[in-house]
C-alpha cells in the first residue's frame, strides 16, 4: 500500500533543506549491504515466537502465485514490497516475463496523472487542511511518543513542525504512506510497485487500478471515522520509532525475500502490541479496513477481468495471507490458487 502520488518528489526535494529531522533514517541506517535474519532484531518478541505464530495463518509463505479461474483462465499474484531498496527492486526473472506477457497490470493505485487538469488540481490541496474547529490532533487520544515522531516527519518533509495542527488526518496519512528511507531516491527510482508499473509501461501492457489513489485519505476524513484515522495515524507514526536499526531493516528485507510474509505480519504485530501495550488492538482495528475491507474489494474489482486470463496482480505482500486475504478470498470464490516457489524463498 503504499507511497502514493507524484507530489512526495517534491516534499522530498523541501526536505534536503536546514530542517534535521527524521535524523534516525540515515544512508547508513537505510542502505542494506546484505539482507539477513537478526534474531535481535525481533526484541522483545525472538524469531520462534514469531515463527510459531505465522504458523497458525493459512497462506503465510510464498510472494507468486498463479490463479486458474473456474472457467480454467489463468492469471498470476505478486505480493510487492513498497520500497526502492535495490534488493527489492530485483525483481525475479519470472516475474518480469509474466508482466510483459500479461494482458492486463492491476495494481492498488495507478499515480500516473490522467489529465493537465489533474496534475494542476494537485497543487490546490484545498482538502487537505482542516477547516479550524475540529479538536485538535494532540487532544484526540494519539500516543503523545507518536505524535512526536510525526511532527519530525512533517517537519523533515518540508510541511513543517505545526503541521498535525493545520493538515487532515488524510492527509497526514499521505504523508507518512512514505518510507523515509525512500526520501533519498524520491523521484529518481520507484518503489517496487512502481518498477512494476514501469516494466508494464515498456511492454506496453494496460494498467487497471484496483482503487482511486486518494480513497484512503479521504476514508480518514470522513465524517465519524475520527477514531478510525486516531488508530492509523498511531499505526503508521509508529514505524517511524528513532530506535529503527539496519538490522531490522535487513531482516525485514530477508523475511520478505525469503517469502516469510506471514513471519513479517506476526512481527508487525508483536511490535505494535509492544509499542502500544494493547495485545495489538490497534493494529487489528486498522487492519480490518486497510486488509479485510480492501482486500474483498480488490477482488471485486478484478474479478471480471480474471475471468478472461492473463492478469498480474500486484498488491502489498500483507494483502495475500490470512483467512481474510487475498489467497483465500479468491478459493472461496472457486478460484485453484497455486503458490510459485522462487529461488531464494523458503520452502516449507
Amino acid at each position: 500500500m503504499g507511497l502514493r502520488r507524484v507530489f512526495l518528489a517534491f516534499c522530498a526535494l523541501i526536505a534536503a533543506g536546514p530542517v534535521a529531522a527524521q535524523a534516525w533514517a540515515t544512508r547508513a541506517v537505510c542502505d542494506v549491504p546484505a539482507p539477513e535474519v537478526h534474531e535481535g532484531a525481533f526484541a522483545p518478541a525472538t524469531e520462534d515466537d514469531l515463527a510459531q505464530a505465522a504458523r497458525a495463518m493459512v497462506n503465510a509463505r510464498g510472494r507468486f502465485w498463479r490463479l486458474t479461474s473456474p472457467e480454467g483462465a489463468v492469471s498470476h499474484l505478486w505480493g510487492t514490497m513498497h520500497s526502492a531498496d535495490r534488493h527489492v527492486l530485483d525483481l525475479p526473472d519470472l516475474l518480469k516475463k509474466r508482466i510483459a506477457e500479461a494482458r492486463l497490470v492491476a495494481l492498488e493505485i495507478d499515480p500516473v496523472l490522467p489529465s493537465r487538469a489533474a496534475f494542476e488540481a494537485q497543487f490546490e490541496r484545498s482538502d487537505w487542511f482542516r477547516r479550524g474547529d475540529e479538536l485538535p490532533l494532540a487532544e484526540t487520544g494519539i500516543d503523545p511518543r507518536v505524535l512526536d515522531w510525526i511532527r519530525l516527519r512533517t517537519e523533515g518533509l518540508g510541511w513543517g513542525h505545526d503541521a498535525p495542527e493545520r493538515l487532515t488526518p488524510g492527509a497526514l496519512a499521505e504523508l507518512l504512506l512514505s518510507d523515509p528511507c525512500n526520501d533519498f531516491s524520491s523521484g529518481v527510482l520507484p518503489v517496487q510497485d512502481g518498477r512494476i508499473q514501469m516494466l508494464a509501461l515498456i511492454a506496453g501492457v494496460p494498467v487497471k487500478p484496483l482503487e482511486d489513489p486518494d480513497r484512503i485519505r479521504r476514508h480518514l476524513d470522513a465524517p465519524g471515522n475520527e477514531g478510525f484515522a486516531v488508530d492509523f495515524l498511531d499505526i503508521y507514526g509508529g514505524y517511524l520509532n528513532p530506535a529503527t536499526t539496519r538490522q531490522v531493516r535487513a531482516t525485514n528485507i530477508a523475511l520478505y525475500l525469503e517469502g516469510r510474509i506471514g513471519m513479517m505480519l506476526a512481527w508487525d504485530r508483536a511490535y505494535m502490541a509492544d509499542l502500544f501495550g494493547d495485545g495489538g488492538a490497534r493494529l487489528a482495528r486498522v487492519n480490518r479496513y486497510l486488509l479485510d475491507a480492501r482486500n474483498r474489494q480488490f477482488v471485486d474489482r478484478i474479478q471480471g477481468e480474471l475471468a478472461q486470463g492473463g492478469v498480474l496482480i500486484a498488491v502489498g505482500s500483507f494483502h495475500l495471507p490470512g483467512r481474510q486475504g487475498m489467497i483465500a478470498l479468491l478459493r472461496d470464490r472457486g478460484y485453484s490458487v497455486t503458490r510459485i516457489p522462487l529461488p531464494g524463498e523458503v520452502r516449507k
